[in-house]
């Protein structure tokens, strides 16, 4: 099953693509209403995981959309699809309840349909458990569970386990051991706390400590939403002789596992345990109906909870007669069906066992009990060889959601992952799913998993890309092919972790053009704009649980005096267009998050690439920084001075002679290149942004005169040019800083512009240091015969430049050859031993961390400019050159700015 294709024009395909981004393609009205009005958050994920499924008629296990596709239903709604999908016997009770006219809703009288569901109810349940409650949903069931135990024992201590789910009210919430799911609302309430789930020594010193306080203690048979745990032998059993000794009582939470699921109609009878209080759902309304209760005991009714807990819905009878029905079902000849659950439930499980043997690296563990098994996808990067997408997500526990959207759209099986355990695969089918259709998830489960190990994205992922039109096929096939990365040698494995006293750095950048964008998944074979595509779509799953950036890859460098580092890469997933879009708090918030992950996983140094350090003005903007962080433009700054005057030899341009233009003149980068190329050239223009022009004068009015005070600072240098000569004259004649500088200005030694296209023509040497991802460099701009430096990222350079004026020498700037041109292993996509000067910058100062000086702010100090190019000259790094005849290769001349 493949998405709606979608046409393109190749006069409308962007347009086409960002449709997509927004999601409003291939959306029915249904699906746009839901998004709009229900829940955008919801509906959002829903289609970046392409689960985006509206479902128009469901039969058994089988469901169907308005196409016509079928799908196999092994999400099960949680547990709540007992007999799959529009049971006839449930509707056959519906209809009862319509012919006999029983009125529904008749509080305060005697409940005669609710009495019965409570009278089989008590016949079913395990021990003495003769009273019954109902409600609504399973939150109100424990929402009463609480409640029932407060009164009885006069206490209010409830202790619960961590990572366990028993619902989204207050009461339920606070139970529920997962602090992030709680914080938001409020919650925990007082008189909650929470140990370890099937810890018995963790128990036992909490009622040593809590004993005489505690109320209850709440446990799941089995977490569901934790993970698929089931409980150890004997954890059960500890708890009931804890709670009986301290007067405590033991409420099992049974809303997910109760009435079949794991094979008895109770979880708590597979350990022969009897709870005091049991709150019950889901399987209870037959898959039609929101029904919850309550069994316990009597000695757990009080009139307190008798006549003060009541509900307005609670025993209706239209849901009653519905819990009747069902519970009928499931008791039926000696309770068939769930003895038939325990047979479907060890063979399934037999089944993903010799699935997961099939595929050892990927799969951590196959569990659970019945029909309610759990599928663990193994979140080691190190099982993914490529960097990618598969690597990524793998790391952010995300691999298991978009397994669940490729079954589900390209071999018709719906599964989904635990809630609180995104890396867990729920395997929860209707308890009447047969052994053929058990098989069929097994197979397809199988292939799919080949697909990942065989690290096949551009198949895994192809359905949340737009499908070309007829008329794109063949343009897309050639920007298929050429988005093909070269060929990089043979590298070896990534590093399974920092050694013993190895200095450990991270760098976060994002991805800048769209080269860079093809760069990231070589597997994917898709050219950036289509990757671009992908990444915004799958952006939309994010939340406030996903790290804000991307693991691209483990990366240990080895200098040429023997020292060695570890390191971590990571990507914000948004180019720079997206990024300058936001605003600049959440865009500094992005950055924020990713420092502080990477130095919870034990960073000493982070490096911040491309717009990440212009969206936090040059880390300023970050707070609470416990490592030091690096912009990176300090050596970027003396890569980038290096490139322009090695590739002014290579043009035959004498420096001292010559006019600089300097592009961003104003910037960190920009201003630290001018003072170092002021000592030596004829010339220099410093060329600001347009777009605020009074606030561009006034940076660089001040650029101008900084370069006046470090000239006038300098000792007579036979290689200085006309420039520094004239300022040191003036400045040991006694003039103020800025009256030289009006005068260098006059005499056109000095000048500053808000016009690049007025002044590109004038430019021996250009170098591009702005924060613009436009190309402002255009081919009929350029002098003849001129030396340009691109260190911008996005490029300031377009393809175009090099295929058009052959007779110009154009380097990427602030790339340099790494220590003995060893690949790292990620492809930052430049060539193979080559990195940018900001990344070296970082691994560069991990060898400092006893004296770390970092680049930061809008000011860089020459001398650390100086002392990084030395630092960096003594480890092995060594400034990138190219030949002429591989220009065409450099990153600062493929792909278009990121839009």
């Amino acid at each position: 099953m493949t998405p709606t294709p979608m046409t393109t024009t190749a006069e409308d395909k962007r347009a086409a693509l960002r449709a997509r981004l927004a999601g409003l393609a291939n959306r029915d009205e249904t699906a746009e209403r839901y998004r709009r009005h229900s829940n955008p958050y919801v509906a959002r994920t829903l289609d970046g995981l392409g689960i985006d499924v509206h479902y128009v008629r469901g039969e058994g296990t089988r469901l169907y959309d308005a196409h016509g596709n079928e799908y196999l239903d092994f999400a099960g709604a949680y547990g709540a699809l007992p007999f799959g999908h529009n049971p006839p016997e449930i509707w056959d009770a519906i209809g009862g309840v319509r012919q006999a006219a029983e009125p529904s809703l008749t509080l305060p009288s005697v409940l005669g349909a609710s009495a019965l569901l409570a009278e089989r109810l008590a016949e079913a349940a395990p021990g003495r458990l003769t009273q019954v409650w109902q409600c609504n949903s399973g939150a109100e069931a424990v929402e009463a569970s609480i409640k029932l135990a407060r009164a009885a024992t006069g206490r209010t201590l409830v202790i619960s386990t961590r990572n366990s789910f028993h619902g989204k009210t207050l009461g339920a919430l606070s139970a529920t051991g997962r602090p992030r799911y709680q914080l938001p609302f409020g919650a925990p309430a007082p008189g909650f706390t929470h140990i370890e789930f099937g810890d018995g020594a963790a128990l036992q010193e909490a009622f040593a400590a809590y004993g005489d306080e505690a109320a209850a203690f709440i446990v799941e048979p089995l977490q569901g939403e934790g993970g698929i745990v089931p409980a150890p032998d004997g954890y059960l059993a500890l708890a009931r002789e804890l709670c009986t000794r301290h007067g405590a009582k033991l409420i099992i939470d049974e809303v997910q596992t109760g009435l079949g699921r794991t094979g008895r109609l109770f979880a708590c009878e597979h350990a022969g345990v009897v709870p005091d209080i049991m709150p019950l759902a889901k399987a209870l309304g037959g898959g039609m109906v929101p029904i919850g209760a309550v069994l316990f005991g009597e000695d757990s009714l009080t009139e307190d909870f008798g006549l003060r807990h009541t509900s307005t819905f609670g025993g209706n009878a239209f849901c009653s007669r519905v819990g009747v029905r069902a519970l009928e079902l499931l008791t039926a000849d000696d309770q068939a069906l769930v003895r038939q659950v325990a047979e479907r439930g060890d063979h399934l499980l037999a089944g993903l066992r010799k699935v997961a043997a099939a595929h050892p690296r990927l799969v951590r563990d196959v569990r659970g009990q019945g029909l309610l098994l759990g599928i663990e996808i193994s979140t080691d990067t190190d099982i993914h060889t490529d960097q990618g997408l598969f690597r990524s997500l793998a790391d952010q526990e995300g691999l298991a959601g978009f397994l669940c959207g490729y079954l589900l759209r390209n071999e018709g099986i719906r599964l989904a992952p635990a809630y609180f355990a995104n890396s867990v695969l729920r395997v929860e089918p209707p308890l009447n799913v047969s052994q053929e259709e058990c098989d069929t998830l097994l197979a397809a489960l199988d292939r799919a998993l080949d697909v990942i190990e065989q690290g096949d994205s551009r198949k895994f992922f192809a359905h949340l890309l737009p499908e070309p039109g007829p008329r794109d096929a063949e343009d897309n096939a050639r920007e298929t092919a050429a988005a093909q990365p070269p060929t990089r040698p043979a590298v070896p494995a990534q590093p399974t972790g920092p050694r013993p006293g190895e200095p450990r750095w991270a760098f976060i950048a994002h991805p800048t053009d769209l080269a860079s964008y093809a760069s990231y998944d070589s597997r994917l074979g898709l050219p950036g704009d289509q990757v671009r595509v992908l990444f915004d779509r799958m952006n939309q799953c994010r939340n406030v649980d996903t790290a804000a950036a991307m693991l691209v890859g483990k990366v240990r460098v080895e200098t040429d005096t023997g020292e060695t580092s570890y390191g971590e890469v990571f990507a914000l997933p948004y180019g720079a267009r997206r990024l300058l879009d936001m605003p600049t708090a959440q865009a500094a918030a992005l950055v924020q998050e990713a420092v502080d992950d990477a130095v919870a996983r034990g960073a000493q140094i982070v490096g911040l690439g491309a717009y990440t350090s212009v969206v936090t003005g040059n880390a300023t903007a970050l707070t609470g920084l416990k490592v030091p962080v690096t912009t990176g433009n300090a050596y970027t700054v003396a890569a980038a001075v290096d490139g322009l005057e090695q590739a002014a030899v290579q043009q035959g341009i004498a420096l001292a002679g010559a006019s600089c233009v300097v592009l961003g003149g104003a910037g960190a980068i920009g201003l630290a290149s001018s003072l170092l190329l002021a000592e030596k050239v004829g010339r220099l223009v410093l060329v600001g942004n347009p777009a605020n022009r009074s606030r561009s004068e006034q940076r660089l009015a001040a650029a101008a005169e900084a370069v006046v005070a470090h000239l006038a600072g300098l000792e007579a240098a036979p290689e200085a040019g006309a420039l520094a000569r004239a300022a040191r004259e003036r400045a040991a004649e006694g003039a103020d800083h800025a009256l030289i500088a009006a005068e260098l200005a006059a005499s056109g030694l000095l000048t500053r512009s808000l016009d690049a296209e007025a002044v590109l023509p004038d430019g021996d040497l250009v170098l591009a240091a702005t924060s613009t991802p436009d190309q402002l460099i255009k081919p009929e701009l350029v002098r003849e015969g001129a030396a340009v430096c691109d260190v911008s990222q996005p490029p300031n350079v377009g393809p175009q430049l090099q295929r058009a004026r052959p007779d110009l020498r154009v380097v990427a700037g602030g790339l340099v050859e790494l220590p003995g041109g060893r690949d790292l292993g990620v492809d930052f996509g430049v060539p193979s031993g080559v990195t940018y000067a900001c990344t070296a910058e970082t691994m560069i100062i991990a060898h400092r961390l006893h004296d770390p000086v970092v680049s930061h702010g809008e000011r860089l100090s020459v001398d650390l400019v100086r002392m990084l190019r030395s630092e960096a000259a003594r480890l092995g790094y060594r400034l990138y050159l190219p030949r002429q005849a591989d220009h065409d290769d450099q990153p600062s001349e493929g792909g278009s700015a990121d839009a």
